[in-house]
């Protein structure tokens, strides 16, 4: 019953991360309008699902920078606390999507924790310094990084004469280099003035309906957009998936001693999928239409930046918030191409963000509350049915 319950939290926070971060691989394509929200939010159900059963064999690191070493030595945890730390948790991710703020689980589940772990263990009971070095460092920084980069790659993508053409063919030919540039690739006899055949990359700008010979390959941006926004996905469920499954380990442990991992995986995996396909639209609506209007390259630049901070993060136990780089990216879209953004929206975010460590650490303490006065009662009840 009690490995029941904890199931149960565990699809509870799941649906709601879901429901809110689907939109962060996704949004880019309805914004610049790829496609309509609908089928972008399928296009991130599948590959946030595919990377959320994915993270139990890459992103162990992430289980375990979440799993252990958050508390002092000599803490013995309780498993009211292990719940309350999720339900806290997801109450606030819960709320946020309901007010359409793209706020981040992770955020969410270090501020569960900071709350629940001063009332139930003493603030003496919370190792702040491993916290602040593993778990808040990156989750500041990401953003900022995702910014600052997106900004730098969409002005050099615009001085890049194809990038602006909705069509890319990629060639590759063997031509005979001499001197320098049989230097540069690599040739056996480049120091000599004797040519040297040697294969060279062609990337230009193509007409959509030009004939081309059979060695090209033909990209259109739209197709580089859909890729991008599948690696974001992808690597959402890399980064989310293993904070969750490690919170549920935690109270599982607590509460059997022993449990195997695979059950909690599959209803993290099939959480996030069912809050994506059910909830997940009223977010993705605002980050693809709210923040600032983006093209097809912007909207690319984007996910490739995304992309590449949250996966590699997440296979190395970084425990980034891809709401928060992927809001970076976002903005970072405005900033490199010096577009108008919507203030208004910039703001709500910005205030989301700050309040959700103090409102997630208040929830959890209400859920701990509420979790101590029933424990009795549901003890009672469990023994009953048994």
């Amino acid at each position: 019953m009690t490995l029941a319950a904890i199931l149960l939290l565990g699809v509870a926070i799941a649906f709601a991360n879901g429901s809110n971060d689907v939109s962060k691989g996704v949004a880019t394509l309805a914004g610049s309008g790829v496609c309509n929200l609908s089928r972008a939010v399928q296009w991130g159900v599948l590959w946030t699902g595919l990377g959320s059963l994915a993270s139990a064999i890459v992103a162990k690191a992430m289980l375990k920078a979440f799993g252990s070493g958050l508390f002092a030595a000599g803490v013995h945890p309780a498993l009211t606390a292990a719940a309350a730390t999720i339900a806290g948790a997801m109450l606030w991710v819960a709320l946020s999507t309901w007010k359409s703020w793209p706020v981040s689980t992770t955020h969410a589940i270090i501020g569960a924790i900071s709350g629940v772990g001063i009332l139930a263990y003493g603030f003496a009971g919370v190792r702040w310094v491993v916290m602040a070095r593993s778990l808040l460092l990156p989750l500041l920084l990401s953003p900022v990084a995702a910014l600052c980069l997106t900004a730098v790659f969409v002005k050099l993508l615009s001085k890049f004469p194809a990038a602006n053409s909705n069509c890319l063919c990629v060639r590759v030919e063997n031509e005979y280099l001499a001197g320098a540039s049989a230097i540069a690739a690599g040739a056996a006899l480049a120091a000599t003035a004797e040519r040297t055949l040697a294969p060279v990359l062609h990337l230009e700008s193509c007409e959509p309906g030009a004939v081309a010979p059979d060695s090209t390959l033909r990209l259109s941006i739209n197709h580089l957009h859909w890729l991008t926004s599948a690696a974001t996905s992808f690597a959402r469920g890399l980064n989310d998936s293993p904070k969750m499954v490690a919170l549920l380990l935690a109270a599982a442990v607590i509460a059997k001693g022993r449990v195997e991992q695979i059950p909690l995986d599959l209803a993290v995996a099939g959480g996030i999928v069912l809050g994506s396909w059910i909830a997940g639209r009223r977010v993705t609506r605002f980050l693809a239409l709210g923040i600032t209007p983006m093209t097809h390259q912007e909207g690319f630049a984007a996910n490739f930046v995304t992309a590449a901070l949250v996966g590699p993060g997440a296979a190395l136990g970084l425990p980034m918030s891809t709401t928060h780089v992927a809001s970076g990216a976002i903005m970072g879209l405005a900033l490199g191409q010096g577009k108008q953004v919507d203030r208004r929206a910039i703001s709500n975010i910005l205030l989301a963000w700050l309040v959700t460590l103090p409102l997630a650490a208040l929830l959890g303490i209400g859920s701990y509350l509420i979790l101590r006065l029933a424990a009795p009662h549901l003890a009672s009840l469990f023994a009953g049915v048994v």
